[in-house]
């Protein structure tokens, strides 16, 4: 049977497509692409590259019969600049040059080409993602015009770039929707078992010895390399040795952990290459390979003449879950930490300087799985010289309850700077959760300082429906001023009936959220109760190590919710 001289070229383009629809980057075809290209005949010399709208190359590679390189991306900025007033509108041409006129405007890439042995310099430039472009270039020596079939190839391996790119951009895409599917919209990932993977793996070596192998391992790659997670041997006095070998090394999976050769092995039983004192001398291993990559290893002991083999199609039934099961872990902790992120966003990062007075903060976070929690706090400076402190706590958690917190916080904060009073911006948010989100409510306290003196600051506190402030005197002695208010977005009068009070240097206001009265100790006893004594005790901390001491509950009591606190000291000086 003959072929054509083409059908190598055709083999590599429908391995290239195959590759394009896996590859999370185009950077992971460059082996495949640079390779083919320089299968085609009279090429010598391949160059790509991807620059940005202002034609900065970001990658620029460098394929010759001497291999694959990165070069700097200097080699491509005049071959750009010149090639930038050559390319028609529409559909990208392949340019044709000899290497006289490269040499002209890329002196550099002359040379590199004329190295190759190429003679002339076929250049594509075309639109890839985000506005950027690519650059491929072969350097031939056929002469010119360039043989029909180089050009034709050129253009099909933009295509495969274009395509890979678009599906990588969509990779990204999908990857960011689910993100902000998991912090704005309440997700739960639904990973069960799997959200503390050591301890699901445990639990799968554990079923499967002895009702499958006579030892059982799972490696999970972590920190660049992959790291011994789970393991069980039959006899449960040689369990240790089993745990010693591999992780000193002492066995012929070594090869597989190290990433050397995973290709050539299989589920097929071999040596394990374990100690003789282990008494497993057979094992299988199945590489744990999620989405593309590899994950860990799942690993199967064997005695000699065991009959405890399962089948290759268990094996991979089992590996595929297993890998799973890691990739979810895994993604669980990346929207934890995106959860985190969201969380810390919805409050201010920095809280405003206001002579005479010291602000500290602190929030602590609880474990609810995905779930955004909707305390917050914040610090507005208005026109008349006076600052208000506010802090809330919105009823549930996860995307609603941050809605309604950066609904809340905004409403508040753009009436204060306009001048409003704590009490009418109180009232107008009230008003504005009737009208559009009934059913959805929470509780709030303001503090509005006036301009501070040396000899002290007044002020007027409100709450609606959120515990009252504390007021720690410097002398040890805690009040709680006579404030009072409804729920806000639960019904049209909130009824505020407003406190006020003096902070003499040294004086201490701390504003809070039921999350740190409602932490217990071990007999069961609420903060609440100890709160003040606690308070009084810590009077001499600076503000930071004192908030450190409440949300910690005094060293006595757990808080096991959301909790925010801001506290404000009369510094007793007015600048």
């Amino acid at each position: 049977m003959s072929t054509t001289p083409h059908d190598p070229w055709t083999a590599r383009l429908h391995a290239l497509w195959r590759a394009a629809f896996e590859a999370v980057t185009t950077r992971g075809l460059s082996d495949e692409l640079y390779s083919g290209l320089l299968t085609l005949p009279a090429v010598r010399a391949v160059l790509g590259a991807r620059l940005a709208a202002d034609g900065t190359a970001s990658v620029t590679r460098w394929a010759d019969h001497d291999g694959l390189r990165t070069q700097p991306a200097g080699l491509v900025a005049d071959v750009w600049a010149w090639r930038a007033g050559r390319s028609p509108a529409g559909e990208p041409v392949v340019g044709e040059h000899s290497l006289a006129e490269v040499a002209e405007a890329a002196p550099a890439l002359a040379e590199r080409l004329r190295a190759a042995g190429a003679t002339e310099f076929l250049v594509l430039d075309f639109g890839v993602a985000a506005g950027e472009r690519g650059l491929l270039g072969l350097g031939t020596s056929a002469g010119l015009p360039a043989d029909a079939s180089v050009v034709a190839a050129l253009h099909q391996v933009a295509e495969v770039v274009v395509a890979t790119d678009q599906h990588a951009s969509q990779l990204r895409e999908l990857d960011d929707l689910q993100a902000q599917d998991a912090i704005l919209a309440e997700a739960s990932l639904q990973m069960g078992a799997s959200l503390d993977i050591d301890d699901t793996l445990r639990a799968v070596v554990r079923i499967a010895v002895p009702g499958l192998a006579d030892g059982a391992a799972i490696h999970v790659h972590r920190d660049g390399r992959m790291v011994p997670i789970a393991l069980a041997h039959v006899d449960a006095h040689r369990e240790p040795t089993l745990a010693a070998s591999l992780r000193a090394g002492q066995w012929a999976g070594e090869q597989v952990v190290r990433g050397t050769d995973p290709a050539s092995w299989d589920e097929h039983p071999r040596p394990s290459g374990l100690p003789e004192e282990a008494r497993l001398p057979q094992m299988t291993i199945s590489v744990l390979r999620a989405h593309g990559r590899d994950v860990g290893l799942l690993t199967f002991f064997h005695r000699e003449g065991s009959r405890r083999r399962p089948d290759r199609t268990f094996l991979r039934n089992l590996a595929g879950r297993a890998a799973l099961a890691i990739d979810n872990a895994t993604l669980y902790e990346r929207r934890r930490r995106d959860v985190l992120s969201l969380q810390q966003h919805l409050l201010p990062a920095v809280l405003p300087d206001v002579p005479g007075l010291e602000f500290a903060a602190t929030y602590n976070v609880a474990d609810h799985s995905l779930e955004v929690g909707g305390d917050f706090y914040g610090l507005v400076p208005q026109p008349d010289g006076r600052a208000t402190a506010l802090i809330g706590d919105v009823c549930g958690r996860g995307a609603p309850a941050a809605a309604l917190t950066g609904l809340a916080r905004h409403t508040l904060e753009t009436a204060l700077e306009e001048g409003s009073s704590a009490e009418h911006a109180l009232v107008g948010l009230n008003a504005k959760l009737l009208r559009n989100d009934p059913g959805r409510f929470l509780t709030l306290a303001t503090a509005t300082f006036e301009p501070a003196e040396p000899s002290g600051v007044g002020l007027t506190l409100l709450t609606a429906g959120h515990p009252p402030p504390l007021v720690l005197r410097r002398d040890g002695a805690v009040g709680q001023p006579p404030c009072s208010g409804r729920l806000v977005g639960v019904l049209p009068e909130l009824r505020l009936r407003a406190a006020t009070e003096r902070l003499t240097p040294g004086d201490t206001l701390v504003l809070y959220t039921d999350g740190l009265t409602e932490a217990r100790d071990d007999a069961g006893r609420f903060f609440e109760a100890d709160l003040a004594p606690t308070l009084a005790g810590l009077r001499g901390l600076p503000l930071p190590e004192l908030l450190e001491a409440l949300v910690t509950g005094g060293g006595r009591f757990q808080v096991g919710d959301d909790a925010a606190v801001l506290a404000i000291r009369h510094t007793g000086a007015a600048a």
